[in-house]
């Protein structure tokens, strides 16, 4: 799937895989587990001539305290990565991201699990 990332086309599959196997611990406490990518808690990747990957990170709000475990995860799982060097994480201010978002048939489960525990006032 090309996710408009700013990354060579050998490495973005790579990269997509091992992004979209860490967990958002948020989503595994509510209704449905969602890997950050179907979050859409990436707002891009970029790779640097040198090898060092630059992981733009959504935060669902200001205040999230996973931001800390969602770098080391990404840092780890991108590292092992053939030609990456380093891996840098830069989340944003949590301000902008909204379920609108999330991957349409994530979203279409998470909405339909609601229902069935008739948190109807939580879907987006």
């Amino acid at each position: 799937m090309n996710r408009g990332w700013s990354l060579p086309v050998d490495l973005a599959p790579d990269v997509e895989r091992h992004l979209d196997q860490i967990v958002d611990p948020c989503s595994t406490a509510s209704v449905l587990s969602m890997s950050i990518l179907a979050m859409g808690l990436i707002r891009d990747v970029t790779s640097s001539d040198d090898g060092v990957l630059t992981v733009h990170l959504r935060l669902t709000s200001p205040s999230c305290m996973m931001v800390g475990y969602i770098a080391r995860e990404a840092t780890q799982r991108l590292r092992t990565l053939p030609g990456v060097t380093d891996v840098v994480v830069a989340p944003d201010e949590g301000l902008d991201w909204d379920p609108s978002m999330m991957d349409a048939a994530v979203a279409e489960e998470r909405n339909k699990r609601l229902r069935l525990l008739d948190l109807s006032n939580v879907i987006a």
